[in-house]
């Protein structure tokens, strides 16, 4: 068996041993660190896994500890991104919304509701740009044209749909 590289897994967190057989098949094995976190030791780490894995030669610990060091800035990036807060809080249906869109921009969104409206919000500033009426039922299809976002269809449980 020959170690021919390494592959790094982000999700969950791993590492993934790419090697040769004497027949020159090629095979897989994956070392997964699901306890990686900012307390784990990475030089630790690396020696239980080169302990580990007969794969490993103690010459490749720096590539191990460098493999290590990525996925976890990786995961450090990853929670800054996923950390939600409240913004804002809407409330301009009468009635409970069935869905929400957000044009390609990020700059407007939709709301349909059960009192058979449509809104066009700013997203920035919350607020309500048309309030689009017309439906007998409720509205429970939304969406913006892509990719140009000047556009909005709504369809209803009247078995209608509008555009705007």
């Amino acid at each position: 068996m020959k170690l021919r590289r390494f592959l790094l897994r982000y999700y969950p967190p791993g590492i993934i041993l790419e090697y040769k057989l004497r027949d020159e098949t090629e095979m897989f094995k994956e070392i997964d660190l699901l306890e990686l976190d900012e307390s784990t030791d990475i030089s630790l780490l690396a020696d239980r896994i080169i302990a580990n894995e007969p794969l490993i030669s103690i010459n490749k610990r720096h590539h191990v500890i460098m493999l290590i060091t990525k996925l976890l800035e990786r995961k450090k990036a990853d929670r800054v991104a996923d950390d939600f807060y409240l913004f804002q809080t809407l409330h301009a249906h009468v009635l409970p919304l069935t869905n929400c869109a957000f044009n390609k921009n990020g700059d407007k969104f939709l709301t349909g509701s059960y009192d058979r409206t449509c809104k066009i919000w700013d997203t920035m500033t919350g607020k309500e740009l048309v309030s689009l009426e017309g439906h007998k039922n409720v509205v429970y299809a939304i969406a913006f044209n892509n990719p140009y976002g000047d556009k909005v269809i709504t369809g209803s449980f009247d078995k209608t749909c509008r555009y705007v």
